[in-house]
């Protein structure tokens, strides 16, 4: 370093917190709040239905929503990442809690959709709010992976507890109210945003300062791009499960075991990041993960089994949800601020809101062969991007680690 740091500059140490019961339930509630939405999609649309529309208008009701909670997250998450992170995130969580509280109880079918819209937007202020509160943690790989298996355990339990309660306006839409509260009552405990961005001091650690910034500065909008890319292929072959199934002959009850199975196993793939933390690294596993990931794609359009392709199923959710913590933990770990991280959950959702009718042309424009090809080829094109831009986050965190070992005030 070339110079003191003092309060208004960077530091020569790692701006990260260690994550703790409070910041984690913080910022594990809130990020659940933000997901709750499209976990619960399958129910959303029944209630809409029971409303009286039909299952397309519920699915473009649905769709909408996901949308604007999206748009929200993109919008805010440039200020997710300044000092009023806390505030936003009780706002939007507020606004949240009214919407959906009031869809809970209304009668009118466009008083429910409008409500339902409402609390939508709110959700968005969670998605950003989360996404960069992560990256103020350290062990972006760790973070990330836990948030994702406490978010796959949470939404299980809901999804339990729902039916149970009987599947209505007043349960699914009083949980989300339920959650939107909880999640309002810990935003005191999110992470607070550090007062200067890594890429400062990357910079000044830079043999050539301005060309680390500009390298950081592609890899963020290189992942803006190429997750949400990855994700709606992702989510296309999910949502067209059904379809998938039926044109081998899977059962309906057997679909079922495969996709709870799918998002089980998935779950362990999670608590492997998170139990191997940094030492798992990203480049190298997202490398070898979107290759075999296309390949399985691949296997899915092709097979004729109805055996296999729910062995396939699983397979593919399995190493999306190993490589879906390793992007949020690329993003996260490009800056500690979460300039990255705060608005990639919303980029990613503006991409798989519409993945259904995209698989959904694909398939009757050309057939399940092709679609399973094309999605397939998404994984393989995206493997060099994805592997560059994971190299420069761990390298972002070397910088940042050598750093701390040298100020001495770590």
């Amino acid at each position: 370093m070339t110079s003191a740091p003092t309060s208004q500059a960077p530091t020569a140490d790692d701006p990260r917190v260690s994550l703790r019961i409070r910041n984690g339930s913080a910022v594990f509630l809130v990020s659940l709040v933000g997901l709750m939405m499209a976990n619960l999609a399958p129910l959303i649309m029944s209630v809409f239905e029971q409303v009286g529309f039909d299952v397309v208008t519920s699915g473009n009701i649905l769709t909408w929503g996901l949308f604007a909670s999206a748009v929200v997250g993109l919008g805010t998450s440039r200020a997710a990442a300044g000092a009023h992170r806390r505030t936003i995130a009780a706002v939007g969580l507020i606004v949240a809690a009214v919407g959906f509280g009031c869809a809970a109880i209304v009668v009118h079918p466009a008083l429910v959709v409008t409500s339902f819209i409402i609390g939508s937007v709110g959700v968005g202020t969670a998605i950003s709010t989360s996404g960069a509160a992560i990256a103020a943690l350290k062990n972006p790989n760790r973070v990330s992976a836990t948030s994702g298996v406490v978010n796959r355990l949470l939404v299980m339990v809901v999804l339990a507890v729902i039916p149970l309660l009987g599947l209505a306006q007043i349960t699914l839409f009083g949980a989300l109210t339920l959650l939107s509260l909880l999640s309002l009552a810990v935003t005191v405990w999110l992470p607070s945003t550090p007062e200067f961005s890594t890429i400062d001091l990357v910079a000044e650690s830079a043999a050539e300062p301005r060309r680390a910034p500009r390298k950081v500065l592609l890899a963020g909008i290189g992942v803006l791009i190429v997750f949400p890319l990855w994700g709606t292929s992702e989510d296309a072959v999910w949502t067209l499960a059904p379809v998938l199934g039926e044109a081998v002959g899977l059962s309906e009850q057997s679909l079922g075991f495969t996709l709870s199975a799918a998002a089980g196993v998935g779950a362990g793939a999670m608590l492997i990041v998170t139990l191997g933390g940094r030492r798992i690294g990203r480049a190298v596993p997202l490398g070898i993960a979107l290759l075999l990931g296309g390949a399985t794609k691949i296997w899915i359009g092709l097979t004729d089994d109805p055996q296999t392709l729910a062995i396939l199923i699983i397979v593919v959710n399995t190493i999306y949800a190993f490589a879906f913590v390793l992007f949020l933990a690329t993003a996260a770990g490009l800056d500690a601020r979460g300039y990255w991280s705060g608005p990639l959950i919303g980029a990613y959702i503006v991409g798989s809101s519409f993945a259904p009718v995209i698989g959904a042309w694909i398939i009757d424009s050309v057939g399940i062969s092709a679609f399973g090809v094309a999605m397939g080829i998404v994984n393989f094109v995206l493997i060099i991007p994805t592997v560059l831009i994971a190299r420069v986050s761990t390298g972002v965190e070397r910088t940042l680690n050598h750093l701390g070992e040298e100020s001495p005030t770590h």
